[in-house]
């Protein structure tokens, strides 16, 4: 979306209008919610980007994968360029308790495509075994506490020698107590995915600790839309793996311009809130907070955890991805899941505006009717309105601009300048605090109001 005056409330409920069963995913068991459960993985790559690891956010993160180690083809690993730079981050993050695991592949190596080096090294028994020992000297060396592998991608012609070299790493790791873990991709469908990605077999999957789903890198203005990243969670459900080894890939770069959103924020701030920016010579397609917070309600709900791709590109300030999402598993961890199920958040002005049952506000919640209702004054109050009550009449009275709003306490009508509109639901008075309906009230300012159900988000437009 290319406006920067939206306005978004995003609502972690399966309510906010007449409910059917194609919009409610809402968590039953009254089991807490362990935040050492969900996983924030981040990529720190050490060759490409040029953050130093002093200000990497390990104690937010629970793990990092540094990338990348680079194989050849005779099973032997090119050396890292920087080998300093990771004994500096395992001894940062393991005094923060986040483990460092490394990324062994990825997509090319200086022009060159991995793929073919992957299936010569897996081919034989023998440099199968010399990869794998020469993998598992580097976990000693510096102290790493796994391996991930990212093969992009096997085929159907390489898919045995694949399963062959998961199980026989795997086995090594084990004997180490260490974890191994792949980078696969997402799926278009929830119950289909392209071969690279359904030739991975059950024996590999069972062997991974969890996979981290490339849920990205799709065409331009479609880069990393919020319907492939729930797509992406059902197939891999489909599959029978389990919610929580399923995490979930989100970028922080744009595509076609190939810029980090940190240098996106450092261009104009306001491009932390959007989808799209007019860059040149490139334009840029990415991933902003606010869709990033959407994807990260729906990983509390339907996955395991988030990785971001990667964190070198995120900001150190109040626009940080990473530090958004440490807030959200803040403030939700002594939540059951039935109570996340109906935990609401609210931004406005693309702002997050948040309550706090302590500052005595008010918290939104959803009324028996299914409809979103929000704390009068500090709601309306966030958008420049002059709010005040007639404890007598018990009337709110919300003005801004030439809009005048009188909304009885208890009544199934307003008044908008002096016209009255019916309502489907009435104002109520809960705890001393006034709640008002989202929708209606917010429609008489001026407001569009839309509703996405993949991810509970009420969008609010002038």
């Amino acid at each position: 979306m290319k406006k920067n005056n939206a306005i978004v409330i995003i609502v972690l409920v399966s309510l906010l209008l007449p409910i059917t069963s194609a919009c409610i995913n809402v968590k039953t068991s009254n089991d807490r919610i362990d935040s050492n459960d969900f996983k924030v993985v981040g990529y720190y790559s050490g060759d490409l980007f040029n953050e130093p690891v002093e200000k990497i956010q390990t104690e937010k993160l629970t793990h990092i994968m540094y990338s990348f180690v680079i194989p050849k083809t005779d099973g032997t690993l090119h050396e890292l360029k920087n080998p300093e730079q990771l004994k500096e981050l395992v001894e940062k993050a393991h005094k923060d308790g986040t483990k460092v695991f490394i990324s062994l592949g990825g997509w090319s190596y200086e022009g060159n495509m991995l793929e073919p080096v992957f299936k010569e090294l897996a081919s034989t028994d023998v440099k199968r075994e010399i990869f794998i020992e020469n993998v598992c000297a580097m976990v000693d060396e510096y102290n790493l506490d796994g391996v991930e592998l990212d093969w992009e991608h096997p085929n159907k012609g390489t898919a045995d020698i694949y399963e062959k070299l998961v199980i026989e790493l795997s086995d090594a790791l084990n004997l180490k107590g260490k974890e191994l873990t792949a980078a696969l991709n997402g799926s278009w469908y929830e119950d289909w995915a392209a071969e690279d990605t359904s030739v991975i077999t059950e024996r590999c999957l069972e062997r991974f600790s969890f996979i981290n789903v490339m849920a990205y890198d799709m065409n331009n203005a479609d880069h990393s839309p919020i319907w492939f990243f729930e797509n992406s969670i059902s197939y891999w459900l489909n599959r029978g793996l389990p919610h929580e080894k399923i995490i979930m890939g989100i970028p922080l770069y744009a595509k076609p311009s190939w810029k980090q959103y940190r240098h996106l924020v450092a261009e104009n701030p306001e491009y932390a809130f959007t989808d799209y920016a007019p860059t040149t010579p490139l334009e840029s397609y990415y991933n902003g907070i606010n869709t990033l917070r959407e994807k990260t309600v729906i990983a509390l709900n339907r996955a395991g955890g988030l990785m971001l791709f990667d964190v070198n590109e995120d900001t150190n300030d109040q626009y940080s991805i990473v530090s958004m999402i440490h807030d959200m598993l803040k403030r939700t961890e002594k939540l059951t899941k039935e109570e996340l199920g109906n935990y609401v958040t609210v931004v406005i002005d693309n702002r997050e505006l948040v309550f706090n049952e302590e500052e005595g506000y008010g918290v939104p919640y959803i009324d028996n009717r299914g409809r979103l209702m929000v704390p009068i004054r500090k709601s309306l109050e966030a958008i420049g309105a002059e709010v005040s009550y007639d404890s007598k009449k018990q009337i709110i009275t919300a003005k801004k601009s030439d809009e005048v709003i009188n909304v009885p306490v208890g009544k199934k009508y307003m008044e908008v300048n002096g016209q009255n509109v019916k309502l489907d639901t009435s104002s109520v008075v809960n705890d001393n605090r006034t709640y008002i309906p989202v929708r209606a009230v917010f429609n008489a300012l001026g407001y569009e109001v839309q509703w996405h159900d993949n991810s509970n988000t009420a969008i609010l437009i002038k």
